[in-house]
């Protein structure tokens, strides 16, 4: 799966740390190349961001729509706009698998509220609250249909939060309370793990046992994304971010060349990412692609400067979009396919 928060790749640690330009392969103009299409919006459409795909030639994502956030997915090329459940004023969509199901967070800003939703062909499916907690965001759905949120409450303070997990056959949500061992929910595996984003480094929890992701030779190591074990992620190395990846759970984590940050993982190890920023104020620059460790090059859509894939979708094509402005506002919808 993929990176999963509204909040711009924020990393605790990192803002405090020197930004140095990582060398990129002198055989860059040699690597497989990934060739961009920007999608058409709807009527009405600005900037946003494409978060999830079906593997299958559809993409979704969060778009302003006549002034509103909304979902919007893609169909053979063409925008649908799903909108926003009823009786909210915004909604984010923050995943999709295979089946089309897209997970989220619905807003109402007057009421301060906020809900995880599943979005199907049948329509939205709002869900509740867990008791003691006053309101969840949606983070990710796995291939089953298991879903994945973030319970938190109004007084905020350590252990507040909780990850849900709301299984696919039904019955009451899982609650795993908010430790120092599972401080901040990431991503969600096929087989019900979840990747917890704790302190310096990362855990995976599955069934109440906590497995910890080695560091290797780095103080600080975080996975973004995990897809049939793989993780994938950053860790500071000599001084700046790495992208690097876990093969397994109990691997040590391996420098992915020519990246800062991996934010998404498809089922066959296709891993996309960010490279160094050159210059600031930004930490991260563009996109850029791994086959396994392999390095390839993500062109830049046709008269656009910054543009970010945050997507690796399973039929080998990543998702994300481009902007000439300033990166945490989104952009238009883009989708890149490997060039024959």
């Amino acid at each position: 799966m993929k990176l999963k928060s509204w909040v711009r790749f924020a990393v605790p640690v990192v803002a405090a740390l020197s930004v140095a330009v990582l060398a990129q392969p002198a055989q860059a103009a040699n690597r497989m190349a990934w060739r961009p299409t920007v999608l058409p919006l709807p009527p009405g459409g600005s900037s946003g961001f494409l978060t999830g795909s079906d593997g299958k030639g559809e993409y979704t994502g969060t778009f302003t729509i006549n002034g509103r956030q909304s979902v919007v997915s893609w169909r053979n090329g063409q925008p649908v706009l799903r909108g926003v459940p009823s009786g909210y004023e915004a909604a984010l969509a923050e995943d999709e698998n295979p089946a089309g199901v897209i997970v989220g967070t619905a807003h109402d800003y007057d009421s301060m509220i906020s809900r995880a939703y599943t979005l199907d062909a049948n329509g939205f499916h709002v869900k509740d609250v867990p008791a003691g907690y006053d309101y969840v965001y949606g983070v990710a759905i796995n291939t089953r249909g298991d879903a994945l949120g973030r319970a938190m409450k109004f007084n905020g303070g350590t252990g507040s939060g909780a990850a849900v997990l709301w299984r696919a056959e039904g019955g009451a949500p899982v609650i795993v309370p908010s430790t120092p061992d599972t401080d901040y929910a990431r991503d969600l595996d096929e087989d019900g793990t979840i990747l917890f984003e704790s302190g310096g480094s990362s855990t995976l929890w599955k069934d109440g046992a906590v497995r910890r992701l080695s560091t290797g030779s780095s103080s600080q190591g975080w996975g973004y994304a995990i897809r049939n074990g793989v993780v994938v992620g950053t860790r500071i190395y000599g001084g700046v971010e790495q992208a690097v990846r876990w093969a397994s759970p109990g691997a040590e984590p391996v420098g992915l060349a020519g990246g800062a940050r991996a934010l998404s993982v498809n089922q066959v190890g296709l891993t996309a990412g960010l490279v160094p920023n050159p210059s600031g104020p930004v930490i991260v620059g563009n996109a850029i692609v791994w086959r396994a460790t392999t390095p390839g090059e993500v062109r830049a859509p046709s008269g656009y400067s910054t543009f970010e894939a945050s997507v690796a979708a399973d039929d080998g094509s990543l998702a994300g979009f481009a902007t000439n402005d300033w990166r945490d506002y989104g952009g238009v919808p883009v989708v890149w396919r490997l060039a024959p």
